[in-house]
Protein backbone atom coordinates (compact mmCIF):
# COMPACT_ATOMS: atom_id res chain seq x y z
CA UNK A 1 0.00 0.00 0.00
CA UNK A 2 2.93 2.39 0.68
CA UNK A 3 4.73 1.39 -2.53
CA UNK A 4 1.65 2.49 -4.50
CA UNK A 5 0.84 5.72 -2.80
CA UNK A 6 4.62 6.68 -3.18
CA UNK A 7 4.64 6.21 -7.10
CA UNK A 8 1.43 8.03 -7.09
CA UNK A 9 2.62 11.16 -5.27
CA UNK A 10 5.75 10.93 -7.83
CA UNK A 11 3.81 10.71 -10.74
CA UNK A 12 1.67 13.27 -9.30
CA UNK A 13 4.43 15.59 -9.55
CA UNK A 14 5.47 14.15 -12.53
CA UNK A 15 8.81 12.45 -11.52
CA UNK A 16 10.25 9.45 -12.67
CA UNK A 17 10.92 7.15 -9.77
CA UNK A 18 13.60 4.54 -10.05
CA UNK A 19 13.77 1.71 -7.74
CA UNK A 20 15.15 2.70 -4.39
CA UNK A 21 15.24 6.47 -5.41
CA UNK A 22 13.34 8.77 -2.24
CA UNK A 23 10.92 11.82 -3.30
CA UNK A 24 13.48 13.95 -2.12
CA UNK A 25 16.28 12.87 -4.63
CA UNK A 26 13.48 12.76 -7.31
CA UNK A 27 12.90 16.34 -6.71
CA UNK A 28 16.47 17.27 -6.56
CA UNK A 29 16.92 15.31 -9.98
CA UNK A 30 14.30 17.28 -11.22
CA UNK A 31 15.05 20.72 -10.63
CA UNK A 32 18.67 20.06 -11.88
CA UNK A 33 17.35 18.59 -15.36
CA UNK A 34 15.02 21.65 -15.22
CA UNK A 35 17.83 24.17 -14.39
CA UNK A 36 15.69 25.44 -10.79
CA UNK A 37 18.13 24.89 -8.16
CA UNK A 38 19.54 28.21 -8.21
CA UNK A 39 16.75 30.06 -8.63
CA UNK A 40 15.03 27.96 -5.52
CA UNK A 41 18.00 28.87 -3.47
CA UNK A 42 17.40 32.82 -4.13
CA UNK A 43 14.31 32.26 -2.77
CA UNK A 44 14.80 30.89 0.12
CA UNK A 45 17.33 33.17 1.08
CA UNK A 46 15.53 36.50 0.06
CA UNK A 47 13.48 37.45 2.89
CA UNK A 48 10.63 39.92 1.38
CA UNK A 49 10.81 42.12 4.47
CA UNK A 50 9.59 45.01 2.21
CA UNK A 51 12.85 47.21 2.08
CA UNK A 52 12.87 47.88 -1.57
CA UNK A 53 14.05 51.07 -2.75
CA UNK A 54 11.52 53.33 -4.39
CA UNK A 55 11.64 57.17 -5.25
CA UNK A 56 14.86 59.17 -5.64
CA UNK A 57 17.87 58.84 -3.94
CA UNK A 58 19.15 60.17 -0.41
CA UNK A 59 21.28 62.46 -2.21
CA UNK A 60 18.47 64.07 -5.15
CA UNK A 61 18.16 67.15 -2.86
CA UNK A 62 15.66 68.71 -5.55
CA UNK A 63 13.80 65.29 -6.16
CA UNK A 64 13.27 64.77 -2.23
CA UNK A 65 12.63 68.61 -1.25
CA UNK A 66 9.37 68.65 -3.93
CA UNK A 67 8.18 65.01 -2.34
CA UNK A 68 8.83 66.66 1.03
CA UNK A 69 6.13 69.51 0.10
CA UNK A 70 3.37 67.23 -1.15
CA UNK A 71 3.38 65.67 2.41
CA UNK A 72 2.14 69.24 3.12
CA UNK A 73 0.02 69.83 0.37
CA UNK A 74 -1.02 66.60 -1.45
CA UNK A 75 -2.30 63.82 0.62
CA UNK A 76 -0.49 59.96 -0.40
CA UNK A 77 -2.81 57.49 -2.45
CA UNK A 78 -0.88 54.20 -1.09
CA UNK A 79 1.18 53.58 1.54
CA UNK A 80 4.54 53.34 -1.02
CA UNK A 81 3.85 57.30 -1.79
CA UNK A 82 3.28 58.25 2.46
CA UNK A 83 6.25 56.07 3.14
CA UNK A 84 8.15 58.49 0.52
CA UNK A 85 6.75 61.05 1.56
CA UNK A 86 8.04 60.55 5.01
CA UNK A 87 11.32 59.43 3.75
CA UNK A 88 11.67 62.97 2.17
CA UNK A 89 10.70 64.47 4.83
CA UNK A 90 12.62 63.12 7.37
CA UNK A 91 15.97 64.06 5.40
CA UNK A 92 15.01 67.90 5.88
CA UNK A 93 13.30 67.60 9.68
CA UNK A 94 16.94 65.79 10.39
CA UNK A 95 19.07 68.61 9.45
CA UNK A 96 16.21 71.58 10.38
CA UNK A 97 16.76 70.05 14.08
CA UNK A 98 20.59 69.56 14.02
CA UNK A 99 20.87 73.08 12.67
CA UNK A 100 18.67 74.85 15.55
CA UNK A 101 20.45 73.11 18.18
CA UNK A 102 24.03 74.25 17.25
CA UNK A 103 22.86 77.46 16.51
CA UNK A 104 20.53 77.56 20.19
CA UNK A 105 23.88 76.00 21.52
CA UNK A 106 26.23 79.11 19.57
CA UNK A 107 23.62 82.01 20.70
CA UNK A 108 23.02 80.58 24.40
CA UNK A 109 25.52 78.53 25.43
CA UNK A 110 25.18 76.65 28.71
CA UNK A 111 26.98 78.63 32.29
CA UNK A 112 28.06 75.36 33.62
CA UNK A 113 32.45 74.94 34.01
CA UNK A 114 32.18 72.15 31.94
CA UNK A 115 30.88 73.86 29.11
CA UNK A 116 33.12 76.61 28.98
CA UNK A 117 36.03 74.79 29.39
CA UNK A 118 35.63 71.72 26.83
CA UNK A 119 32.83 74.28 24.74
CA UNK A 120 33.32 74.80 20.90
CA UNK A 121 35.01 78.17 21.97
CA UNK A 122 37.99 76.81 23.91
CA UNK A 123 39.29 74.55 20.64
CA UNK A 124 41.22 76.82 19.35
CA UNK A 125 43.51 76.91 22.52
CA UNK A 126 43.62 73.27 22.85
CA UNK A 127 44.62 73.04 19.65
CA UNK A 128 47.03 75.63 20.10
CA UNK A 129 48.08 73.85 23.68
CA UNK A 130 48.18 70.42 21.66
CA UNK A 131 51.53 71.60 19.04
CA UNK A 132 53.56 73.82 21.96
CA UNK A 133 52.52 73.11 25.44
CA UNK A 134 53.25 75.67 27.45
CA UNK A 135 52.48 73.38 31.28
CA UNK A 136 56.07 72.30 32.75
CA UNK A 137 57.10 68.89 32.06
CA UNK A 138 55.45 66.43 34.43
CA UNK A 139 58.91 64.62 35.10
CA UNK A 140 61.72 66.94 36.18
CA UNK A 141 64.28 67.41 33.79
CA UNK A 142 66.95 68.45 36.53
CA UNK A 143 67.71 67.78 40.22
CA UNK A 144 65.82 70.55 42.39
CA UNK A 145 68.37 72.44 44.53
CA UNK A 146 66.25 73.69 47.43
CA UNK A 147 67.48 76.67 50.33
CA UNK A 148 66.07 75.10 53.48
CA UNK A 149 68.62 72.67 55.17
CA UNK A 150 65.98 69.96 56.34
CA UNK A 151 68.55 67.72 58.19
CA UNK A 152 69.53 70.86 60.08
CA UNK A 153 66.49 72.21 61.01
CA UNK A 154 65.13 68.30 61.79
CA UNK A 155 68.17 68.41 64.40
CA UNK A 156 67.20 71.29 66.24
CA UNK A 157 63.72 70.04 66.47
CA UNK A 158 64.90 67.44 67.91
CA UNK A 159 67.37 69.03 70.45
CA UNK A 160 65.52 71.83 71.71
CA UNK A 161 61.86 71.74 70.00
CA UNK A 162 62.81 75.57 68.78
CA UNK A 163 64.16 76.03 65.21
CA UNK A 164 67.46 78.58 65.90
CA UNK A 165 66.78 82.33 65.43
CA UNK A 166 63.25 82.27 66.22
CA UNK A 167 62.90 83.85 69.16
CA UNK A 168 60.17 85.66 71.55
CA UNK A 169 57.75 82.74 70.38
CA UNK A 170 56.96 80.93 73.83
CA UNK A 171 56.30 77.35 73.99
CA UNK A 172 52.98 75.85 74.91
Amino acid sequence: LAQGLHSRFCSSLGLARAEGMSVLAAVARRGRAQGLLPVAAQHIGRRHLGESVRGPSATDLAANLKIAKEFFTKPAISYFGYKQQCVSLRLFVFAGVCSWVVLDLMLDPPKSSYWMRFGPTFWPSHVKNFFSPSAPPLFLTEKVVRETDAPNIAQQLIDTRRIAGQEGEEEH
